[in-house]
């Protein structure tokens, strides 16, 4: 007796098998309708491991730990770019030769079959390789320090996660320097932290900073709100009323650990007429660094040891507070509590994790952040605890990337 499949199951399939031949018949279509091409994707994604057998489920999840390792070298060996930048195929000698370094032909060969299985690169004839849609999205700048940073400056700890979590008895501390990062590293007493480490490895620390600078080109901001803009122009206006020198002299927007001002830059940008001061903060190593146009004034500062700017209309966090836990981030939290006026609106630029039904772009950070900081990526119910804890409260949550969960809260003081 044969068995027929459902002929819209077969088509379906079908139809699949159309597309890995020939993806650029749907591309144009599908990146101009982006929710369309993310229901396909994660459509994708969710089905894998509801069809796998168990041995192939355990073929994906037990090697995948070789394919960022894998990705670093074909950028150590500048595989990607070569290919990406090549009109025809190369062959293995091609890419040894174009390499920079002298890499075994027999030992560059293994490593681009196992690329080639990836999909990283394609294989096109024995011996023969050119670029595909996947690898050239890796072979970017940003994209390329980002895989040099996850390997060189991350993956130890994540690899020392579950020792370290065994070692604490599934209670990791709070504290900064006894960490997965530490523990994988050996850090001494004068690298207590993942920063501190950074400072005496200046590669790792570029990668580092060239990634975080170019991870978030081309998506959507916070200052893309309008009634976040009017929120911040609101607050300006009452703190500077009947003040000395009125919005002149007023203080709109402090960027608190800022780095070299680009989020000051790009606020200056978007209300240019909007009066008073724009400061920086940083530490005094940072803010060297940073050119910074009329407007913008720069204060060295730790803000765990105070916050020297009294009375602004805005204090921002960017991506700060993740990086502590929640003991720190009290303590950062309090001196700018102490610091704002009685209409004075802070802005926690950060992720928003729902308290249900994260998303695996949420939670892979967060745990990252567990391995290198002892810090979390927080949900949307311990954002409220923590500001309530030092005397804040939640006027309003405006999500601006929905699919990741980027927000910026807005907080005031509490009523007392």
């Amino acid at each position: 007796m044969t068995i027929h499949k459902p002929a819209p199951l077969d088509s379906a399939v079908s139809l699949l098998e159309r597309l890995v031949i020939d993806p650029s018949a749907i591309t144009s279509e599908l990146r101009s309708d982006d929710q369309l091409r993310k229901r396909l994707l994660s459509a994708i994604q969710k089905l894998v491991p509801e069809l796998e057998t168990p041995v192939e489920a355990c073929q994906r999840v037990l090697y995948n730990a070789l394919e960022l390792p894998m990705a670093r070298v074909a950028i150590d060996l500048n595989v990607l770019n070569n290919l990406k930048e090549s009109p025809s195929p190369l062959t293995t000698e091609d890419l040894a030769n174009k390499s920079g370094k002298s890499p075994n032909h027999k030992l560059l060969a293994r490593i681009l079959r196992y690329l080639a299985s990836l999909s990283l690169i394609r294989e096109v004839d024995t011996d023969m390789w050119t670029a595909s849609r996947f690898g050239n999205d890796l072979s970017g700048r940003g994209q390329s320090a980002g895989v040099c940073h996850m390997v060189d400056n991350c993956f130890a700890a994540m690899i020392t996660l579950p020792a370290f979590l065994r070692r604490h008895e599934y209670n990791p501390p709070e504290t900064e320097d006894d960490t997965a990062f530490a523990q994988a590293n050996r850090v001494g007493a004068e690298e207590k932290t993942f920063f501190d480490w950074l400072k005496t490895r200046p590669q790792n620390a570029k990668d580092f900073n060239v990634f975080m600078g170019s991870h978030r080109t081309g998506m959507r901001t916070w200052l893309d709100r309008p009634e976040v803009i009017d929120e911040i122009t609101s607050s300006f206006k009452k703190v500077t009323a009947g003040k000395e020198g009125g919005e002149e002299k007023g203080v709109s927007f402090v960027d608190i650990g800022g780095n070299i001002g680009h989020q000051c830059k790009a606020f200056k940008q978007h209300v240019p007429d909007l009066k008073g001061t724009i400061v920086l903060e940083d530490l005094e190593e940072v803010i060297a660094n940073a050119e910074l146009e009329d407007g913008i004034e720069k204060v060295a500062v730790n803000f765990l040891e105070g916050q020297p700017v009294k009375g602004a209309a805005s204090y921002y966090f960017r991506s700060v507070l993740r990086n502590w836990s929640d003991p720190y981030s009290r303590i950062i939290l309090g001196h700018v509590r102490d610091a704002m006026a009685e209409d004075s609106l802070l802005l926690i630029d950060e992720l928003v994790l729902p308290d249900r039904g994260a998303h695996r772009y949420e939670t892979q950070l967060d745990l990252t952040m567990l391995a290198m900081l002892n810090a979390e990526a927080r949900t949307e119910t311990h954002w409220k605890q923590l500001l309530s804890e030092v005397g804040l409260e939640v006027k309003s949550i405006v999500y601006y990337e929905d699919d990741a969960r980027e927000a910026v809260i807005m907080a005031k003081k509490a009523a007392i």
